[in-house]
């Protein structure tokens, strides 16, 4: 028997010894679907993905595996032969820091904002295709938050650990995806530039106007929510109606643009909307901590 003093000053018995608990392990048969099948197994927590086939693994199979491992932080290749090949996850969840990694996530998705605007509203493509790449590495540090909050769920004495509650795991989990999803709209405006096709001065302006707001609200939706600021939190939603009145007019502009253009605009505009959206629902959140 052990105990342990929690962060609200009430102890904390558990039965189970300090020990390393044995590695989770699953087989997975080679199939189409095995990158789908290897981030599941990853969110689920297992430690040890053996891909294995009855014959030789195929060149196509191989390269999905790589390319699914370096999309997840910590997995590499333990062994590998000609039938099968063996990841393992060397990141130790005790060690690691929720609140630090949902700091990493917003600090690579708030660039991506602003240059997915610079790029649509200058015709940037080379820019553009930046933004694009960077996703993917919101998706890795995205995909180790989940698999981290939900082990910690599944486990008190992980929790205790990391220092934080269960409430706190489901909030960081919510938050984490409102992120991804502000990255995703990212590349939305990223993937609507067009190249030798400029953005007329007039749209250049408004979405310039609209970009950095939305940043702005973003910035301080997520810190809200980080530092628990109530007050921070409430300045969201006033900067949001702010917005939205640049967004009308935005819209009643689109209407004059050349026909070309006008169905890239759109799609850029929406995009800004829902990340507004996306920035108010980040910034609930602090009050339900």
């Amino acid at each position: 028997m052990s105990y342990e003093e929690r962060q609200d000053g009430r102890l904390l018995l558990s039965p189970r010894i300090d020990e390393e608990r044995p590695p989770l392990e699953v087989i997975l048969e080679a199939s189409p679907f095995v990158r789908r099948e290897i981030i599941e197994r990853y969110l689920l927590g297992y430690d040890i993905i053996r891909i294995q086939s009855k014959d030789s693994l195929s060149p196509e199979t191989r390269d999905e595996v790589r390319k699914t491992t370096k999309r997840l932080v910590g997995l590499e290749v333990l062994e590998e032969d000609a039938k099968k090949i063996v990841l393992q996850c060397l990141m130790e969840p005790s060690l690691l820091n929720p609140e630090r990694i949902l700091r990493r996530l917003e600090m690579l998705s708030m660039p991506m904002q602003i240059d997915a605007v610079q790029a649509f509203v200058e015709s940037n493509t080379e820019l553009a295709n930046g933004v694009v790449e960077r996703d993917e590495e919101v998706d890795r540090w995205y995909f180790l938050l989940v698999r981290l909050v939900r082990a910690a769920i599944a486990d008190t004495y992980l929790l205790e650990k990391i220092k934080v509650s269960s409430v706190d795991c489901l909030d960081f989990r919510l938050l984490a995806s409102y992120i991804e999803t502000f990255a995703d709209y990212s590349v939305t405006v990223a993937e609507n530039t067009q190249d030798k096709i400029p953005v007329p001065k007039e749209q250049q302006t408004l979405f310039q106007k609209i970009g950095a707001s939305v940043n702005t609200m973003y910035k301080d939706a997520v810190g809200s929510v980080l530092s628990r600021d109530l007050k921070l939190a409430s300045s969201v939603s006033a900067r949001f109606k702010e917005t939205k009145k640049i967004l009308a007019d935005a819209e009643t502009s689109i209407a004059k643009a050349p026909r070309p253009m006008v169905n890239h605009l759109v799609a850029a505009l929406i995009a800004l909307n829902r990340m507004c959206e996306v920035s108010v629902d980040i910034s609930d959140l602090t009050i339900t901590r």
